[in-house]
């Protein structure tokens, strides 16, 4: 298993990086891999979204339920469906006039071979941490 965590402090109210936290449309706008996203229905535990990545070269589809639906504190996700199991987990707080988030994926690694599970804990907390600024500058910059 693979498992990786970042805490950023996001210089906006909790609710609005929640909302966008959430704004399950605009995803591909802060994750590099993410090319499309959709709800089905209304955001709720349960509920579930699907996702088509580009992953070292190819693409994949996914579906990931929502087990964690609480504004604005907590989000959290796991796969369904798809190539890749993982879930990610999403906390928040407000602290000083901002918002502290912290969040914490994991993914299995039954399909890696042991050799390889350096390089690909490394690039995938790389990979995680870029796209965790991106979505920290676009909240910064609204």
């Amino acid at each position: 298993m693979i498992e990786v965590e970042h805490t950023l402090q996001i210089a906006r109210p909790v609710d609005e990086v929640f909302a966008y936290l959430t704004d399950i449309e605009r995803i591909p706008e802060w994750q590099a891999s993410a090319e499309e996203t959709s709800l089905e229905g209304e955001l709720a535990e349960g509920s579930r979204i699907r996702e088509v990545r580009s992953m070292m070269g190819r693409r994949a589809t996914s579906t990931m339920e929502v087990t964690e639906y609480d504004p604005p504190k907590r989000f959290s996700l796991r796969t369904v469906e798809g190539p890749i199991t993982y879930a990610v987990e999403h906390a928040l707080e407000a602290v000083d006039g901002g918002t502290r988030v912290t969040f914490t994926g994991r993914g299995e690694t039954n399909r890696v071979p042991r050799f390889m599970l350096g390089t690909v804990r490394k690039t995938i907390q790389r990979q995680f941490v870029k796209d965790l600024e991106t979505f920290k500058q676009r909240l910064e910059s609204t």
